[in-house]
């Protein structure tokens, strides 16, 4: 089911679509806005509405709007959709023959896909030679631990599906030491035990039908074969550091060599601060 409104909604805690009542997992917003300190912004779920917030100054907010709207109707979830008529027709335009799950990259998509993980994982992950979802690992009792890191987000159940990457900066990493640390912490310079960060080539998982958006993630669901797709791993002991380092200074290492040794330049993180 999907409501329509403009993007002024605020009602996040009770739900005015269900007489008022507490929105359960099933219920998720996307909301679209002018301009802010960021691109965009995921909140809420744990005690409320799960929301994506996407501001105009984003340069491919129209395939945003539209990837969004095709996964949760993939997923069966009920959507606020918080746009104004105008940028949702404007969307809509733009968007024509696209889909949330296009086999092929656009233009402003990223060619090269991150995935970073812990030192006890990137060891599971060459061990079976690719990547699992949380909900996969869970079923092969390959965790130690009972709900993801995504949890103290109030990130949607079906994440869990899905092996998440990123694309430039050390907001991945961040993701890492949060897990070891059982909080979130959002501090770069914060310590923690590196383990690995994986580049893959992501125009080829586009071409093979694996590259799924979701109005804010690139992901693969399931499972993602490392060997046909992997570019280069970077851990601690192949950048010549110490394991006992920090999100940034890992993060700005590996990058540094990758670029070296592919003579190209990741892009820098767009994520505002």
């Amino acid at each position: 089911m999907i409501y329509y409104t403009d993007n002024a909604f605020d009602k996040l805690k009770c739900n005015p679509f269900n007489d008022d009542m507490p929105y359960d997992n099933k219920w998720i917003m996307l909301k679209l806005i002018e301009s802010a300190k960021y691109f965009s912004f995921t909140g809420g779920g744990k005690d409320g509405l799960f929301h994506l917030v996407i501001t105009k100054e984003n340069p491919d907010w129209q395939y945003k709007v539209f990837d969004f709207i095709q996964y949760e109707e993939f997923h069966g979830n009920n959507m606020i959709i918080a746009v104004n008529q105008n940028d949702l027709e404007d969307a809509k335009s733009v968007y024509a023959g696209h889909s949330f799950n296009d086999n092929f990259l656009r233009s402003y998509e990223p060619n090269i896909l991150l995935h970073c993980t812990s030192k006890e994982s990137y060891q599971s992950i060459m061990t079976d030679n690719c990547l699992k979802s949380w909900n996969i690992l869970k079923a092969e009792n390959e965790l130690t631990y009972e709900k993801p890191i995504g949890e103290l987000l109030g990130d949607p159940i079906d994440y869990r599906d899905y092996i998440m990457f990123t694309h430039s900066g050390k907001s991945a990493e961040r993701v890492v030491s949060s897990r070891q640390k059982g909080y979130i912490d959002m501090d770069f310079d914060s310590p923690y035990v590196a383990g690995a960060r994986l580049y893959f080539d992501a125009e080829k998982i586009a071409k093979e039908g694996l590259l799924v958006r979701d109005g804010v993630h690139l992901k693969v669901k399931d499972i993602l074969p490392v060997e046909k797709y992997i570019l280069w791993i970077a851990t601690p002991e192949i950048l010549g550091i110490s394991e006992n380092t920090t999100p940034r200074i890992f993060a700005e290492k590996a990058d540094a060599a990758f670029n070296k040794n592919f003579n190209m330049v990741l892009p820098a993180d767009t994520r505002r601060s």
